[in-house]
């Protein structure tokens, strides 16, 4: 019994353990390849056809463009001087609401001097005007006394005066430009790219805005697109603090591009509670279209109107592209308006587009 507690047991106990330790080295380092490759996820296994192919369908579509919208005031109207001279007296200072027709402040202006009465001609019959040591010395004429009228200006809308900077006693020349009268009222300003301003072209303009605290979109009254005039690159360089053009959202645009920017306006009722500044997100309706001809998107290479899908080559059973006419886009859906026909097989997946199922990303 000595012998075994001494030398049996131990060397049972190194066996069990050195097959532990293999068992261990085993699993950690040579995995079996089926589970290796079930359970790896670098390099799991694609279930997409490349060459899955659908039938061109007639179906409907709606379309609709997101877009963020930043609330911005609406433009005021300028405030300029009438007339050159000094500020006498300033009834609505910055901040003030006013009315259309309203004070906001007076100017003194010199009109001319009149000159004073001129000295009567000495009598030559007078003997001490004849005697020319005793004559006293003519008077300096008197300096010539300025004439003033005083002219007011008025507010030119109802709103707030913003901007008025000016102070009793300041000079102003006529057409400087003083502040603005602010209407008080906001919009939501989106910038478009020329691909989404050349979709809202023919079709009238229906947008919608979702509110903080809104239970529902606020349909846009009279949306517009405000778009800014091209601006000749070489006056870029002149004097760039006075030629810098800002857009209606209040971004300045760069006057070297070359290229016009645009945006959609959506005024927003008084009574919302707004902040400028905030962002919220615009949907704008770009309408439907029924009974037309229908690609999947993941089918479809190309924005705007101009777009290519791809057909399997009869000869050589290589994808080969198709050039297309895209109109309106839906969930997963795209119009095609000119390119194919109805019941034409097209790929599925666009070389280069990626597969939803697909988890490693494009098949080409």
């Amino acid at each position: 019994m000595e012998t075994l507690r001494r030398y049996v047991f131990p060397l049972v106990w190194m066996v069990i353990l050195a097959v532990i330790a293999l068992a261990l080295v085993k699993i950690a380092f040579f995995p079996s390849t089926a589970s290796g490759a079930q359970e790896d996820p670098v390099f799991p296994e694609a279930t997409v056809d490349a060459y899955a192919t659908v039938p061109v369908q007639r179906g409907d579509v709606s379309s609709s463009l997101e877009l963020d919208a930043v609330i911005t005031p609406d433009p005021g109207t300028a405030l300029k001087a009438n007339a050159s001279g000094d500020i006498t007296k300033i009834w609505a200072p910055n901040g003030t609401k006013v009315a259309k027709g309203d004070r906001i402040l007076q100017v003194r202006v010199e009109e001319g001097a009149s000159l004073p009465e001129p000295a009567e001609p000495a009598d030559p019959t007078d003997p001490e005007a004849a005697d020319g040591a005793d004559a006293a010395p003519a008077p300096e004429p008197a300096a010539p006394a300025p004439q003033y009228r005083y002219i007011n200006l008025y507010a030119p809308a109802d709103g707030t005066v913003r901007g008025l900077e000016v102070e009793e006693w300041d000079s102003i020349g006529q057409g400087d430009g003083l502040g603005s009268i602010s209407p008080g009222t906001y919009s939501a300003v989106a910038s478009l790219t020329p691909e989404q301003q050349l979709s809202l072209l023919d079709i009238k303009l229906k947008a919608s805005l979702t509110l903080p605290g809104s239970d529902e979109p606020l349909t846009c009254k009279d949306p517009s697109i405000a778009e800014d005039t091209e601006v000749d690159p070489d006056k870029a360089t002149e004097s760039p603090s006075e030629e810098e053009i800002y857009g209606p959202d209040g971004m300045p645009v760069d006057p070297g591009s070359n290229v016009s920017a645009a945006q959609i306006v959506c005024p927003v009722p008084q009574d919302a509670k707004v902040v400028p500044a905030l962002t919220v997100p615009m949907m704008v309706n770009l309408g439907s279209a029924h009974d037309v001809l229908l690609a999947p998107a993941t089918a479809v290479v190309g924005e705007g109107t101009s777009g290519q899908v791809f057909v399997l080559d009869d000869a050589t059973g290589a994808p080969a592209p198709v050039d297309v006419t895209l109109g309106k886009r839906d969930d997963g859906m795209v119009e095609i308006t000119e390119g194919l026909e109805e019941g034409q097989e097209i790929l599925e997946f666009a070389p280069g587009v990626d597969s939803p199922e697909d988890p490693m990303g494009g098949m080409w």
